[in-house]
């Protein structure tokens, strides 16, 4: 298996350099979001590495796409100009091409969610625009949603074997084959809606998948289905020092960071019995208990694994977990929150 990797590497790579090379430039927004007084602008300036997605790739062509988004080239230090509610605001790119832009701003919140839109344009590189996407909750929201995305509702098989079924999901398959949990778009589209149909309850999507399978993720979501929302994933690649331990309490930060942001909505979170999960929201839990509306917890097919999950459930009895085998259990346990 492992031979067979390093010849698919250096075959891939060779392909790679030929078909995008010379690279043009590439905004790409992250959906950001928005309180009643800050908006948060995020995303990412790379080289364009003009990947195609069809529905009917196979698994070489599915290889290159997902080697050319690992191999992404960021572009430091670019200077952009962010243009919301007609007034202009600037910022550049870290090191890593990354940008991420707050903006003090009176924000009105209706009784639907709604998405503001910013364009982006890169000061240097005139073709290079975007326009992002700012979430902005209702003023009727009950809750908010963080989920995982990995086995929560992306197939992914993170307890596999060394983790070779995850590396074929990851390597091999596209927005097109991979395969959602049953049921799980149908019901969050539930749970974010009150009883009239409208959209009130924001989620947002927390996941250590890295930055680099933000369009595969985005493409997976719409195709099946699943709300739109935020994304809080990682950098790709080898930490040090404080950036290792951000990069490891990288769920741990993020929901902070919205507890912290949204300080009057509770949170529901929700995520997999396949790693650690539930350590994490028992932790954010112990410093927030009156934020943390629910904790719901798929199970999985390892034992002993679901067990834990149990022996937790009993070391913490006031917290509010709910261990579930199907999506269609998280309706009940939101009912009446």
């Amino acid at each position: 298996m492992k031979n067979k990797l390093r010849r698919l590497w250096f075959k891939s790579n060779k392909k790679i350099k030929g078909l995008t090379s010379p690279d043009g430039i590439l905004i790409a927004p992250y959906i950001s979001y928005a309180n009643d007084k800050e908006v948060i602008i995020r995303g990412r300036v790379i080289e364009d590495e003009n990947i195609v997605v069809k529905e009917d790739d196979g698994r070489w062509d599915n290889f290159i796409n997902n080697i050319k988004r690992l191999e992404s080239d960021e572009l430091a230090e670019e200077e952009l100009q962010l243009i919301f509610q007609n007034q202009k605001y600037s910022c550049r790119t870290d090191e890593e091409g990354y940008f991420k832009l707050q903006i003090q701003a009176e924000i009105k919140h209706e009784e639907k969610q709604q998405f503001l839109e910013s364009e982006l344009n890169l000061v240097h590189h005139k073709s290079a625009s975007a326009v992002t996407q700012i979430l902005v909750a209702s003023n009727q929201a009950k809750f908010a949603v963080i989920t995982d995305i990995d086995d929560t509702i992306l197939e992914s098989h993170v307890d596999s074997f060394l983790k070779l079924r995850l590396l074929y999901e990851t390597l091999f398959k596209n927005s097109y084959s991979r395969r959602p949990f049953k049921g799980i778009g149908e019901v969050l589209n539930q749970v974010i809606r009150d009883h009239h149909g409208s959209i009130v309850n924001p989620i947002f999507y927390v996941s250590h998948s890295p930055w680099n399978f933000y369009d595969l993720l985005s493409q997976f979501m719409e195709r099946n289905n699943i709300p739109m929302g935020p994304f809080f994933l990682r950098d790709f690649g080898l930490k040090r020092g404080d950036k290792k331990s951000a990069f490891q309490r990288h769920k741990h930060n993020s929901i902070s960071d919205l507890l912290t942001f949204y300080p009057n909505i509770p949170f529901v979170l929700i995520g997999d019995a396949t790693e650690h999960d539930l350590d994490i929201y028992l932790e954010i839990y112990k410093k927030y208990p009156n934020r943390i509306a629910k904790i719901i917890i798929r199970s999985t097919e390892r034992k002993e694994k679901t067990k834990r999950v149990l022996k937790l459930q009993r070391q913490f009895p006031k917290a509010p977990i709910a261990l579930i085998d199907k999506a269609e259990e998280i309706l009940a346990l939101l009912k009446n929150i």
